[in-house]
């Protein structure tokens, strides 16, 4: 059995990821290009947090680059919606023909099994106000949690929701509303039949039709990991998986492979069978990998628990939720990918009022020089990510490697002289 470099299992999970070069073809039209990305990756998390634009607007811009985050809403919450949301990593916009592969967990929610509406659900009264809510949003349409009035204060430790609030989010949990739209960012909720298509809701899956699927996607999507990680993609429990990993193995759709890892030593790894071509290529010198961006730290690269330290030799963390003086890194600091490699990150900031970004930070990882190829695809990728945000307007805090920032900021000065003579 070939042992396959750490170069070569890292270009195939960034071309897995649709990370390794800028995924937008001439002949495509930019909805084409999202709806062929998604298919792989078949996920983009969300998250309120927005020191920049949310995570699910980066993440697919990191893919593809300056787009409209409309054409993103209108797939998500257009009259010809192709995305929903539901569970999956986490709360997620997946392509609607996952929607009949989730089924099977909706019913678990439904009958309130599950751990996270078994409490709730043993109150009649609970159940009776579910009911209720469900009634109205049939009769007077789509509604959005300020839509009820509720003078309870004490509302208890569950999140510190408002009764409604539970109400919509165990129907969202059971499949029986979907969220139509979002307003300000707010769920709107509303009758699954009228946004889903009959065949997806009447399509009978079972629980191990489910776990399947979702395994052979993971794995698909994550290109290259250990066998206990192929499980992360979609949150499922790893002894859970490990089975149904097995007979995936046995019928030769997930093929076991050998190669190094960051520390130097062998490991064997699984990727699927339709990754095994593009396995082969990279391995034959197919170059790849040649870009520079910026990740969300909620990306589904990471989603792998482990990898980025084991294969990547980087350790990602999200600080927001640590004390100000713990933080090492920054709020929300985005990872730096250049040429194949996470070699730093940086934190940033839009203030919308002077339409300015803010760099709070940058680091580099230890072993990681700021060389000029670093530098310029660096800022390349900074101003790209400036356009997203349409801003132009970019302050460098010295906090970080000192000299990266440096070499980061002349450049730009350089770079606006530039402009401003023209």
């Amino acid at each position: 059995m070939n042992v396959f470099p750490l170069d070569v299992i890292k270009k195939t999970i960034l071309e897995s990821q649709r990370l390794s070069g800028l995924e937008k073809h001439h002949t495509e039209s930019p909805t084409e290009t999202i709806l062929r990305v998604m298919e792989r990756i078949r996920a983009l998390q969300i998250d309120t947090l927005q020191m920049v634009r949310r995570s699910h607007y980066v993440a697919l811009w990191s893919r593809i680059d300056n787009y409209s985050t409309e054409l993103l809403d209108e797939l998500c919450y257009g009259k010809n919606k192709k995305f929903i949301e539901y569970w999956y990593h986490a709360a997620c916009i997946i392509p609607i023909s996952e929607f009949p592969y989730r089924k099977p967990h909706m019913k678990i929610h439904e009958r309130m099994k599950s751990r996270r509406w078994n409490e709730w659900g043993s109150l009649e009264s609970n159940r009776a106000l579910a009911e209720n809510v469900f009634n109205i949003i049939q009769n007077e349409g789509p509604q959005k949690t300020s839509n009820f009035n509720n003078s309870d204060k004490k509302r208890g430790p569950w999140w510190d929701w408002k009764p409604q609030k539970r109400a919509l989010e165990y129907l969202y949990d059971s499949g029986k509303v979907v969220i139509s739209d979002r307003v300000n960012f707010q769920r709107v909720y509303d009758n699954t039949e009228k946004h889903i298509p009959k065949n997806m809701i009447s399509t009978p899956v079972s629980m191990e039709e489910s776990i399947i699927h979702d395994l052979e996607k993971s794995l698909i999507a994550t290109g290259i990991c250990s066998h206990q990680q192929v499980a992360d993609y979609t949150h499922m429990k790893r002894n859970t998986a490990r089975p149904h990993l097995i007979k995936l193995i046995d019928q030769g759709l997930a093929v076991e492979i050998k190669g190094i890892n960051s520390s130097g030593h062998q490991q064997e790894f699984l990727i699927h069978k339709s990754n095994l071509e593009l396995l082969q290529k990279i391995s034959e010198g197919e170059h790849l990998a040649q870009r520079t961006t910026l990740l969300s730290p909620f990306d589904s690269l990471f989603w792998a628990r482990g990898r980025d330290v084991s294969l990547f030799g980087f350790n990602q963390v999200l600080e927001c939720y640590k004390p100000k003086h713990m933080r090492k890194w920054g709020y929300f600091s985005l990872p730096i990918l250049h040429n194949g490699n996470l070699v730093g990150r940086l934190d940033p900031k839009l203030d919308r009022v002077s339409k300015t970004m803010f760099i709070r930070s940058i680091h580099l990882e230890k072993k990681v020089n700021p060389t000029e190829r670093l530098v310029k695809g660096t800022a390349n990728a900074l101003k790209r990510f400036l356009e997203f945000h349409e801003v132009k307007n970019i302050a460098f805090d010295k906090i970080g490697n000192q000299n990266f920032n440096k070499k980061l900021e002349k450049l730009y000065l350089a770079k606006k002289l530039e402009e401003n003579k023209k």
